[in-house]
């Protein structure tokens, strides 16, 4: 009886203990499971994290690029279209310059006090000096914009001091019977001065378009 006892207990302990030991493997295994299962998941994780970080920073840098690109375009169009303007204010200053020479070579023959026997007649120069005036006036009026604001300023108030010379001389001198010298002699005086004022601020402004001040 005594052995079927110990018998009957072993039995109970071994199962308690299989059971146990079940459980505890059991434990163990679910928990290395989801150890393992974590550890995938967290690498697979990071492995998709680090490929969107890749996609982001390629988008990124074809986006920078083409910023890049678009900017260094726009620059060169700028600076393309700077150094054109550029161009365009030189070819005006020095055309407006030179019409703006004629006129006043033309004004101050046509005004001079000493004829000379023999050389053009008066009205012959008055015709000259009218349609050397009237070409610089034209191109100067289209081209007005390109000029320095001080340059500008100078030759509009050289235009209504040339339409005053004009006028005075034809009506005091070139339609008096006597000449009108003492007159003669005032408005050939006032001829140079507007005109060398003009003149010098072009000289100027063009020197300064070419970078020198010389």
């Amino acid at each position: 009886m005594k052995h079927f006892q110990d018998f009957v207990i072993y039995v109970l302990v071994s199962g308690a203990l299989s059971t146990v030991l079940a459980s505890i493997v059991l434990w163990l295994g679910r928990a290395w499971i989801s150890e393992r299962l974590k550890h995938a998941i967290k690498a697979e994780y990071d492995e998709k994290l680090e490929s969107h970080k890749a996609q982001l920073k390629a988008q990124s840098d074809v986006e920078l690029e083409k910023l890049r690109s678009e900017l260094s375009v726009r620059a060169t169009e700028h600076q393309v279209t700077f150094s054109r303007l550029h161009e365009k204010r030189a070819e005006v200053i020095a055309q407006t310059y030179s019409n703006l020479r004629a006129a006043h070579d033309a004004i101050k023959d046509y005004t001079k006090v000493f004829e000379p026997a023999g050389g053009l007649s008066r009205e012959g120069r008055r015709k000259i000096a009218a349609d050397a005036q009237n070409a610089y006036y034209a191109y100067y009026s289209k081209h007005q914009i390109f000029l320095p604001k001080t340059a500008a300023q100078l030759l509009d108030d050289l235009n209504r001091s040339t339409i005053q010379i004009f006028n005075h001389f034809l009506f005091l001198v070139d339609r008096k019977p006597d000449g009108g010298i003492d007159e003669w002699i005032k408005i050939s005086e006032r001829v140079d001065g507007p005109y060398q004022a003009a003149l010098g601020e072009l000289e100027s402004a063009f020197r300064k378009i070419l970078g020198s001040e010389i």
